[in-house]
């Protein structure tokens, strides 16, 4: 009984930090998915780089899912084009502070929305 009970507070500290945490968890993620190729094409220090840069963006951002990496390329940390206004310029100024960060840029390929896609099947 006792065993039982440590193994749920266990599992509720867990799930209680990962949601407190759940974009840092998501950046995480999405790094792990892009590690095995980063490392595959010898750019393990664009990896580094994007570690630091995820643990540098935990502190204001740790809860906020719409800051993502969507990689870095030679110092140039690219984040995904739904951020704009004071998180954008906060994400900035937070990136420009990691060591081999040059640049922080969005992405720039306007990408249709569900509402734009329904716009135009419906007329």
């Amino acid at each position: 009984m006792i065993r039982r009970l440590i193994r749920q507070a266990g599992l509720f500290t867990v799930a209680s930090f990962a949601w407190k945490h759940r974009g840092t968890v998501m950046r995480g993620v999405d790094l792990a998915r892009r590690a095995p190729q980063l490392v595959q094409d010898g750019r393990t220090s664009d990896l580094t780089t994007e570690a630091r840069a995820i643990v540098a963006l935990d502190g204001p951002f740790g809860d906020e899912t719409a800051v993502r990496i969507t990689g870095v390329d030679d110092g140039a940390v690219m984040l995904r084009d739904n951020l704009a206004g004071p998180s954008l310029e906060a994400a900035r100024g937070t990136l420009q502070a990691v060591p081999n960060v040059l640049d922080v840029r969005t992405e720039g390929a306007a990408r249709p929305t569900v509402d734009d896609a329904l716009s135009t099947t419906g007329s």
